[in-house]
C-alpha cells in the first residue's frame, strides 16, 4: 500500500530477469546500494545502466526514486516525465509513476504540480484512495501557501506603489528645477539684452552731446 504524504511511497523496480536487458546489471547492483541506503552509488549505477541502454526504462524509474530521496526534485521530475513517455500503453505503470511523480513534488512543496500529477492517477483509478488522500493534503497545503504568501505580496505591491511615487514625484522636482532653470536663463537673457541697449543708448546720447547733434562726416578716402 501507497504511503500517505508526508512519507513517500516509491518502491524500486526489480522485476527482471537477471540481466535479460542490457544495463540491467549496473540496475541490480543500484537496487543493491538503495536498499543499503547508498543513495548516491545507486543513482551512479542507474545513470550507467542508462549510458549502456537510453530505453532502460527500469533503469529510469528508479534513477528518479533514488533522485526523490536525494530531494533532487528537478531531476527525479524530468525522469519521471521521460519514464511516462517511454511507457507504451501501460496503464498501471502510468498511474503508479504520476503518483509517484506527484509524491515527489508535495515533498518539495511544489503542490499545484503534484495536485496535477494526483488528479492524472484519479483519472486512471477513481478508487485509489491513497492518491485521493494526497490530492487532498497539497490542495489544504496548498491554500495554506497562497495565504501565507498573500501578506507579503500586499506589501510588495505597497512598496512597488511607493516607489513608484517616489520615482514620480522626483520625476516632478527635476521637471520644476529644469523649468525654474530655463526661466532663470530666459530672465538672464532679457537682462543682458536690456543692459546692451542701455549701453547702446548712453553711447548714443555722449555721441550726439559732443557732436552738438550734427550728423558725423566722413573721413577722407584712402
Amino acid at each position: 500500500m501507497k504511503k500517505i504524504l508526508p512519507i513517500i511511497g516509491l518502491c524500486l523496480f526489480t522485476g527482471f530477469s537477471a540481466f535479460a536487458q542490457k544495463g540491467n546489471r549496473d540496475v541490480y547492483f543500484g537496487n543493491k546500494a538503495y536498499r543499503e541506503g547508498d543513495l548516491k552509488t545507486a543513482v551512479a549505477k542507474y545513470e550507467a545502466a542508462l549510458k549502456a541502454n537510453p530505453e532502460n526504462n527500469a533503469a529510469r524509474v528508479n534513477l528518479a526514486i533514488a533522485q526523490s530521496k536525494l530531494k533532487a526534485t528537478d531531476a527525479s521530475v524530468k525522469n519521471f516525465d521521460l519514464a511516462l513517455k517511454e511507457n507504451k500503453s501501460n496503464a498501471a505503470m502510468e498511474t503508479r509513476l504520476n503518483y509517484d511523480k506527484g509524491v515527489t513534488l508535495a515533498k518539495d512543496k511544489k503542490y499545484q504540480e503534484a495536485i496535477d500529477a494526483f488528479k492524472k492517477v484519479l483519472r486512471n483509478t477513481p478508487e485509489d484512495n491513497d492518491a485521493r488522500e494526497n490530492l487532498q493534503k497539497a490542495l489544504n497545503e496548498l491554500k495554506k501557501q497562497q495565504q501565507q504568501k498573500k501578506p507579503q505580496q500586499n506589501k510588495d505591491k505597497k512598496d512597488q506603489q511607493k516607489k513608484q511615487q517616489e520615482k514620480q514625484q522626483q520625476q516632478k522636482k527635476q521637471q520644476q528645477k529644469q523649468n525654474q532653470q530655463q526661466k532663470m536663463s530666459k530672465e538672464q537673457a532679457d537682462k543682458l539684452l536690456q543692459a546692451l541697449r542701455n549701453q547702446e543708448k548712453d553711447t548714443r546720447k555722449k555721441l550726439q552731446k559732443k557732436t552738438n547733434g550734427a550728423p558725423p562726416v566722413n573721413g577722407e578716402d584712402w
